[in-house]
């Protein structure tokens, strides 16, 4: 009796204990997190609440509104209501961004189409995006509704202007950034929209204007392209002037904008080392004036301290790269002095050059007569007082670019050089050096 009753009274082991207290955190743990997701959710709830109701608050106030003044401040239509307010509802800091716009229905036909609706401007739709910073996890809202005037439209004293974005393969470019401004009219207006899944941004019932609607396309990691002012002395004539809207008439416009590309230029030596601060200078082909011809891209500039200049942002296009230093002698471009650059895209290009010595150096340029191409793996041997050497022209896995040796140094005096290849011609001539710098382009003749 007396084991039993000790046995009765002993306590729980610090392994029991420890598995209780356990046991208890978790259970402790999982009410508390759901606890905390039921009232993550019962307050997005209440928050989605309250901004559908600021929603319905402002929609309200736009439709007792004359239909003359459903509209944007400083916008178009032109009207009475904010483009942007910062409003505060049961504690919370909503941001409402209103867009109206004039649509074009096509039950009487559209502007520019069969029939051809002169009168464009059908109805208005105004849109409602409502954000909440300060909010956790609280989506934009997004609320459309229709607003049609009382009375039958009468003809139309405006016209209406279509602007389409297209990437670099022709293709409609989603939400990308519009921006149209019109500072002819008074008071002048702003637009700030987005293309639609096609590519297209409708501006209906716009006032006439003569190169008066200055437009610009951008997207987050994408190229821009704009509209230009006519006379402007930085580009008198431009490709791309402000766009015009004639009465009663559809101005439709095209932006071509892609994912930007980078460039890498290095600056090396013969042997691959490294060169500093060697100057060059980058062109584009794309035009945005002619008479005289304005690049979109025509800059100068200049390698680091570590022989490499990083161009960031660039357009796809085709780049012509031109050496312009003066301490270096210049060698050659790899791969080309002229290239693309695709959207998108990452490109190395390297300026090979030697530095000026007091002795000479001659470059020697070895092509196909018939087709002008560079030639690798061509022998060139050079004599002449007191020098004797045998290059081959690289290829273009070299440092050096296709078909290109350097002798040095040398003296100035005539050198004779022979040049041979499998499938060519030999062919020997001799070149004058006469100065610290020669260059010599030689022509080979394949076999018959």
């Amino acid at each position: 009796m007396r084991e039993k009753s000790l046995k009765s009274k002993s306590g729980f082991t610090l392994v029991e204990a420890l598995v209780g207290a356990a046991i208890f955190m978790i259970l402790a743990l999982s009410v508390y997190q759901a606890y905390t997701v039921t009232m993550n959710v019962v307050s997005l709830s209440r928050v989605k609440v309250t901004a559908t109701a600021l929603a319905n608050e402002q929609f309200e106030i736009i439709r007792n509104l004359p239909y003359a003044d459903v509209g944007i401040v400083n916008g178009l239509p032109l009207g009475k209501v904010p483009a942007n307010q910062t409003l505060t509802r049961d504690g919370k800091v909503f941001t409402v961004k209103t867009t109206v716009r004039n649509i074009d229905d096509p039950f009487d036909g559209t502007i520019g189409g069969t029939p051809n609706d002169l009168s464009p401007a059908d109805y208005k739709l105004a849109e409602l995006e409502i954000n909440c910073d300060t909010c956790r996890n609280f989506p934009p809202l997004f609320i459309t509704t229709n607003i049609a005037p009382k009375n039958l439209e009468s003809a139309s004293t405006n016209g209406a202007l279509f602007v389409k974005v297209f990437d670099a393969l022709g293709l409609p470019v989603i939400e990308a950034d519009i921006h149209i401004e019109n500072n002819q009219t008074i008071p002048h207006f702003e637009i700030n929209d987005t293309s639609n899944n096609d590519g297209l941004l409708q501006i209906v019932d716009a006032p006439p204007g003569a190169e008066a609607y200055e437009i610009s396309v951008s997207k987050d990691g994408y190229t821009t392209d704009q509209t230009y002012t006519v006379g402007d002395p930085a580009n008198p004539t431009p490709s791309k002037p402000h766009a015009t809207v004639l009465l009663q008439q559809l101005t439709q416009i095209s932006f071509n904008i892609d994912k930007i590309s980078t460039l890498n230029i290095k600056s090396i030596g013969p042997a691959c080392e490294a060169v500093p601060d060697i100057d060059f200078s980058l062109t584009g082909s794309k035009l945005i004036g002619t008479s005289p011809d304005i690049y979109k891209y025509s800059a100068t500039s200049s390698t680091d301290g570590t022989g490499e200049e990083i161009i960031t942002n660039l357009d796809w296009d085709t780049y012509n790269l031109t050496y312009t230093d003066n301490d270096y002698n210049f060698f050659g471009i790899l791969p080309s002095p002229a290239f693309s650059l695709d959207p998108d895209d990452t490109k190395e290009v390297k300026i090979i050059v030697s530095p000026k010595i007091a002795s000479s150096s001659l470059q020697i340029i070895v092509k196909d007569s018939a087709s002008g191409q560079l030639l690798p793996d061509v022998v060139v041997h050079l004599t002449g007082p007191s020098y004797d050497n045998t290059l081959t022209t690289g290829t273009t896995t070299d440092c050096l670019p296709a078909g290109q040796v350097l002798f040095t140094p040398l003296t100035n005096n005539t050198y004779n050089v022979s040049l041979t290849k499998s499938g060519y011609e030999n062919t020997t001539s001799s070149i004058n050096v006469s100065a610290n710098w020669k260059q010599e382009e030689i022509l080979l003749t394949p076999e018959n």
